[in-house]
């Protein structure tokens, strides 16, 4: 039993409103089953246009059934948002929505449409919302949910934002960017997620492809649940294959949020027209409201099975705590398969002071693997100008007067002729054991 938009007495004054009246009815009959199919019967087209953002309420399905829906120009929308979400019941625990489930069937598509004007530069200025309404799916305090069997293209800013969720599993979701909107994120877990599994990822980005992200100081505090962390923990994030403008995989945590119980596995950087910075970064010197993060507050981080032929392979800054990293293929133009390398400057869209170095403790990092051409010596980003360097395996070279490393073990690392072993700045060294 389900509940279509295309019954006519549910059929509204455009397609938000014939979905929405599906959905409130669903869960006024008890049935909780939304089926979208291809056709929208009001306008005989084949998409489903999307003025208005689709509320969902809890213990609710939406089965998109080989159909398209795509905002509308200009609109400052969502496409689905759980109801909860600016309201203030969602910000204590007793608003807590559970059982939301947003599956697709056959050639399912979440589309962004045209661009509009609302970016990070521009949020709530002028009379516009923050740009977390460009997001196509944005969940706030929600368990117990799913996500799975969806194309999300054209995203306008990231596509699938979750904040303050728990036990969610997303599955089979790939992505395709076609504008170089700024930050075209794919998936975002950011502070107070846990218990989430992400697997079977692939497409292109225009940023991060999976960004975890707990900045306790930033615009996400406001959201932060009474009576909740800001932590990130207990996640899962598996066979992810695709291209970006930046990282595969990417953590990030400061301000006394913490990173840990994180398993990151088959992990690729497919190529593509971009140039990928990297696949899997851990901790950056950057974000930050007051400090980076310390020894012991990103930690109990596995890393296994990556593979990258762009940039760099695995990137690691501030520091990391009881972890292992193992089983890294750097091909291609890669400079590096695990590095800390970052030239110093002030950022240009944070404005914090950013360098490269890691303070490790109790770490091992192992079959590691250097086969790359080193690229692109020029670009700022991942060399020195007019230096010399035909790539590493490990590449230490940047690091903080404070960092350290300790009880660190390298083991079985592999460099084609002609790279190093290991590079690193005067005065750190590295156990190496192969």
């Amino acid at each position: 039993m389900y509940i279509t938009p295309n019954d006519p007495r549910y059929i509204g004054a455009d397609d938000s409103a014939s979905i929405q009246n599906a959905v409130n009815a669903a869960v006024a009959s008890d049935t909780h089953i939304v089926r979208i199919p291809r056709r929208c019967e009001r306008t005989g087209k084949d998409v489903w246009d999307i003025c208005r953002t689709i509320l969902l309420p809890s213990d609710i399905t939406i089965l998109l059934d080989d159909c398209h829906l795509r905002l509308v120009d200009d609109v400052y929308e969502n496409i689905f948002r759980n109801e909860n979400m600016y309201s203030d019941l969602g910000m204590t625990q007793e608003g807590e929505q559970y059982g939301i489930h947003i599956i697709g069937q056959g050639n399912a598509e979440l589309d962004g449409g045209n661009p509009n004007d609302l970016r990070e530069a521009t949020s709530r200025k002028d009379g516009r919302p923050h740009v977390r309404f460009n997001n196509l799916i944005l969940l706030h305090n929600v368990r117990d949910y799913s996500i799975e069997n969806l194309r999300c293209t054209h995203q306008r800013w990231w596509a699938i934002n979750q904040i303050c969720c728990r036990r969610g599993y997303i599955n089979r979701i790939d992505f395709f960017n076609g504008d170089k909107i700024p930050n075209q994120d794919g998936i975002n877990l950011r502070i107070g997620c846990h218990e989430i599994t992400i697997e079977n990822i692939t497409g292109r980005t225009g940023d991060d492809v999976v960004a975890l992200t707990a900045l306790p100081l930033g615009g996400d505090g406001k959201l932060l649940v009474e009576g909740r962390d800001p932590d990130i923990h207990d996640v899962t994030i598996r066979n992810v294959c695709a291209h970006t403008m930046q990282t595969v995989v990417a953590l990030r945590n400061c301000d006394g949020a913490q990173m840990y119980r994180i398993t990151i596995e088959n992990i690729t950087d497919c190529g593509g027209p971009y140039f990928a910075w990297g696949a899997v970064r851990i901790g950056e010197n950057n974000y930050y409201k007051q400090r980076p993060n310390r020894l012991g507050e990103t930690r109990e981080i596995t890393v296994r099975g990556v593979k990258a032929i762009a940039r760099g392979t695995v990137y690691i800054a501030s520091s990391l705590k009881d972890s292992h990293i193992s089983d890294v293929w750097a091909t291609g133009t890669t400079r590096y398969a695990v590095s800390t390398f970052l030239p110093s400057a002030v950022s240009g869209e944070t404005k914090c002071w950013v360098e490269g170095g890691v303070t490790m403790e109790n770490v091992v990092i192992d079959n590691i693997h250097y086969c790359g051409s080193c690229g692109n010596p020029q670009d700022r980003g991942i060399a020195n100008p007019g230096e010399v360097f035909d790539g590493a395996a490990l590449d230490f070279r940047c690091m903080r007067d404070s960092d350290s490393l300790k009880n660190v073990v390298f083991r079985d690392i592999f460099a084609r002729e002609g790279a190093e072993i290991a590079v690193a700045r005067e005065g750190i060294e590295l156990d190496i054991r192969n």
